[in-house]
């Protein structure tokens, strides 16, 4: 059967070398080899009489036509076309045989007929216009059966072919019930498996045009497309609006050029270009569309941006002069110092000593107080160790609560009575702006040239040793063995970074629910086994992705996983819940965040609606105008934003007022003893209060226990998420949950009660 699939060639679609579809050499195959088993047995049933009755001319007539087939099957895969109008010449010829060769006029119209099939068969293996010629040539057969023309008197045959009513018969049942029938029945297949194809096509283009809607038409940026040479030939309901674009340009061969006279090919190849327009500064990016061979240029107005810009640059040239100096503080700055003790290893080459000074009050201070005080604190700070009789040498502020400077080698032998002293001055009490209060130093101290020849190392590495100054000490040296865990980390980043790179990480579901156990979402939670370390917390490589700068990467990895399992999730007919996915601030801050997720989410053709993203507080803490206008930019693409561990930070109940938030999700701490605190019980009913009269939903994380459930049902929230329900699942464990227990997740106790 193998070899029979490959000669007809029954599973082959496409078109062959020679450019004709296969399944018209397959036709032609299947034509061919049952005309020559036909003739073959034609052969050799007459061979016997036509040599007893010495009718050489059939013997001749048949082995031509049997040679004929067999030639024409073996050329049919390199030489489709001759054969196809060969085999069509052959019928032709039969057809002529019968009419000359056959004494019996009713057998001779009987062999006519064969030419009437050469039309249906050109059509199927050539052409329309071939078949049409054959047509027209069928009349002649058709004249000679309707006037009983007799052409025997041609060849004159003297005696009739035994049998002959037998083969012309037996030719013509087969010719027209077994070959033909065969090659339409391969025709009518191609037919069907193209018409499956383009129905596959047809459902991609429904896919399409939801994406275009998505993507394009219905987008919050101004996009033009245009064709090679620069000619409009579309663009959305937003360029319209922008631009004052008339429907009349999709057809007046309207090049982009004239309505942007700045765009430069150079300069968008090379990634984007800013031209000005009206009174507005645009972003153009130029992006090709492979298939449609057009390009669309999608603009995003950089108006505040350029005058930003502006602004910038001024700074940046008066910040020139300034490079040394604190602009808070008007104190040396870290890059100072740096500077100057690279300078005095250097010239001197002498011992001494980093010493990093840091306030533990900052932070107590800034929040009483206010940053100025702080400020002024710093500034007397530095005043009383320029003026301290042990004259350290070089200080400069590093931070709002740190002091860097210089102690000469010297003081080795009593370096801890030194630092004593100097603490004493620094701790004495501060008077600034009427605000009186004391500080509390401690010093981070590294050597030259035991731990470093290089000042910013020495720098770091008296910092470094801040952490392990406990609080009957002074002081840390920096030692290396104090800093494993510091190398630890390292390690941890370094087998992190590659596990990202290699996809190493897996995504866990953990469900959201509603009261009786059904799945109304669920929270995408990154997972890392490594090879070499083994099951790795979350609590562990969370804070190191974000230390070292990974966690935009690890988030990528996050949505382009979670936007796999939709996909699957929708090839297999399943229930598409909506996934949230936490975003840190450093992701949240990435210039080309939105533009990056949408790109991912557009690679497995999920829409946004189905992507829930959950910012942490620390995303509402910068420029409040940046952060509303990048949730309101999310918001019209269709994501559902929310706002995770709410009630950790301080001023969470003020930002509701300023962020169009549309769920919140309470912190686990908020409900840890709300079945045993009547305080606690309380403030999780106000807050519930609250978002009911914002019209803000509300999700309950960290549900453990039947009786928290009970509480908070009580006071109205509708929505959980916690152990007591499910701890976070892979995607195998939750699809079989799903499949077993009908999208319900509940404990034992709750399946009881319902």
């Amino acid at each position: 059967m193998g070899f029979l699939n490959r000669f007809f060639l029954f599973y082959k679609e496409g078109n062959s070398d020679s450019n004709v579809p296969y399944w018209r050499v397959s036709a032609l195959r299947i034509i061919l080899f049952s005309g020559m088993i036909l003739c073959l047995a034609v052969f050799l049933n007459s061979f016997s009489d036509a040599v007893d009755a010495n009718l050489t001319h059939i013997l001749v007539i048949t082995s031509s036509f049997l040679i004929a087939m067999l030639g024409l099957l073996w050329l049919s895969s390199g030489y489709y076309r001759f054969c196809a109008h060969l085999l069509l010449l052959t019928i032709v010829g039969a057809s002529t045989a019968c009419n000359l060769f056959l004494a019996d006029p009713g057998l001779a119209q009987i062999g006519s007929m064969l030419m009437y099939a050469c039309p249906l068969i050109a059509l199927m293996l050539i052409s329309g216009r071939v078949a049409l010629f054959y047509g027209v040539i069928n009349i002649i057969p058709f004249l000679l059966i309707s006037n009983n023309i007799n052409l025997a008197f041609f060849a004159q045959p003297e005696v009739q072919f035994p049998n002959v009513t037998w083969y012309i018969s037996g030719t013509m049942f087969v010719f027209f019930n077994v070959c033909i029938p065969l090659a339409f029945g391969r025709t009518i297949v191609a037919a069907k498996r193209l018409n499956d194809q383009v129905i596959q096509v047809n459902e991609g283009l429904k896919n399409k045009n939801a994406l275009y809607r998505v993507f394009f038409a219905e987008s919050r940026r101004p996009k033009i497309v245009a064709d090679c040479d620069g000619i409009i030939i579309d663009f959305n309901r937003r360029a319209k609006e922008v631009f004052f674009l008339n429907e009349n340009i999709k057809s007046s061969d309207v090049s982009i050029r004239e309505l942007f006279s700045e765009l430069s090919e150079e300069s968008l190849n090379s990634g984007h270009q800013i031209i000005s327009h009206e009174n507005t500064y645009q972003r153009v990016v130029k992006l090709l569309i492979p298939d449609a061979q057009s390009y669309v240029y999608e603009f995003v107005d950089c108006t505040q941006e350029k005058r930003l810009q502006g602004h910038l640059t001024e700074l940046e040239n008066q910040n020139k002069r300034l490079r040394y100096i604190d602009s808070q503080t008007n104190l040396p700055n870290k890059e100072w110092f740096e500077l100057q003790c690279s300078k005095l290893i250097t010239k001197s080459g002498r011992d001494f000593y980093v010493v990093v000074a840091q306030s533990e009050s900052t932070d107590y201070l800034r929040l009483k107080h206010g940053d100025e005080v702080v400020k002024q604190f710093l500034v007397s700070s530095y005043n009383r160790l320029k003026k301290n009789s042990l004259n350290p040498c070089l200080i400069a502020s590093i931070s709002l609560n740190q002091l860097v400077f210089i102690l000469p080698g010297k003081f080795s032998h009593n370096l801890s009575n030194i630092l004593s002293e100097l603490k004493n001055a620094l701790d004495r009490e501060y008077v600034s702006q009427g605000v009186r209060s004391q500080q509390s130093f401690k010093f981070g101290v590294a050597s030259f040239p035991e731990h470093s020849k290089l000042s910013g190392e020495l720098v770091s590495f008296a910092n470094e040793s801040l952490k392990f100054v406990s609080n009957n000490q002074v002081f840390s040296l920096y030692d290396a063995e104090n800093s494993e865990d510091f190398v630890e980390q390292h390690e941890i980043s370094i087998l992190l970074d590659e596990a990202i790179s290699q996809s190493e990480l897996d995504i866990h579901f953990q469900p959201k629910v509603d009261s009786s156990g059904k799945c109304v979402g669920l929270e995408a939670l990154a997972r890392w086994n490594s090879r070499l370390l083994g099951h790795v917390s979350p609590a562990k490589f969370i804070p190191i992705a974000e230390e070292y700068r990974m966690i935009s990467r690890l988030t990528d990895l996050v949505v382009q996983k979670v936007c796999a399992a939709i996909a699957n999730w929708r090839e297999q007919d399943m229930p598409l819940p909506t996934v949230a996915i936490n975003i840190s601030f450093l992701d949240f801050s990435q210039p080309d965040f939105i533009s990056k997720l949408v790109k991912h989410l557009a690679d497995f053709s999920v829409k946004p609606t189905q992507i829930e993203l959950e910012l942490t507080e620390s995303c509402l803490e910068s420029d409040v105008v940046d952060s509303l206008k990048i949730i309101e930019e999310l918001q019209s693409w269709g994501f559902k934003v929310s706002v995770d561990d709410f009630g950790v930070g301080y001023s969470s109940i003020t930002r509701l007022a300023y962020y169009p938030i549309k769920k919140l999700k309470l912190d686990r701490t908020l409900i840890r003893q709300v079945h045993l605190s009547n305080r606690q019980y309380n403030l999780v009913k106000g807050i519930h209060r609250i978002c009911e009269e914002l019209d803000i939903s509300c999700v309950v994380e960290g549900v453990e226990i039947q009786e928290q459930l009970n509480s908070l049902i009580k006071i109205g929230f509708s929505e959980f998420q916690g152990f007591y329900f499910s701890k976070p699942l892979s995607k195998a464990s939750y699809e079989q949950q799903l499949r077993e227990n009908n999208g319900v997740f509940v404990s034992s106790s709750l399946a009881s009660r319902l």
